[in-house]
């Protein structure tokens, strides 16, 4: 009985390693090229909103962008003392606005809430606020 179990046991291992070294080298339909590009950009923009944030000094506008699905992470720093949320929603509408205009975008919405970071700069030892929106674009 014992022996029947083993020889069971070993034929069942024989047939499984053809199946499982296709699913590891890709399956054998499929290239590997046929997967969509998912990369995520990241862009310093350049402070040409300076009307849109008047009192805040040493802004620094990044913006990630992720082209497949639209999705555009905006995120705006400057010295704490120099916040203000206003200024730096105002921007971000005109970074937005701006980013439809050149890509071709129809218009977007927000998919979360607007958050707010504080922290201190390691580099500077100033104290910085960060102001991010994460929204989506459709065309």
């Amino acid at each position: 009985m014992r022996k029947i179990f083993v020889l069971l046991a070993a034929l069942s291992l024989a047939a499984a390693a053809p199946l499982s070294a296709q699913s590891q080298s890709g399956g054998g339909r499929e290239a590997a090229d046929s997967y969509a590009d998912t990369r995520t950009f990241v862009y310093d923009i350049e402070d040409k909103y300076a009307d849109e944030h008047p009192t805040a000094r040493t802004v620094r506008l990044t913006l990630e962008f992720t082209p497949l699905s639209g999705d555009v992470r905006f995120h705006y720093s400057c010295l704490q003392a120099s916040y203000d949320q206003g200024e730096a929603m105002n921007t971000a509408r005109r970074v937005f606005q701006d980013i439809a205009r050149e890509m071709g975008f129809m218009n977007y919405s927000y998919k979360g809430k607007d958050k707010t970071r504080y922290y201190k700069d390691k580099a500077t030892k100033q104290r910085m606020a960060e102001y991010s929106t994460f929204v989506s674009f459709t065309r």
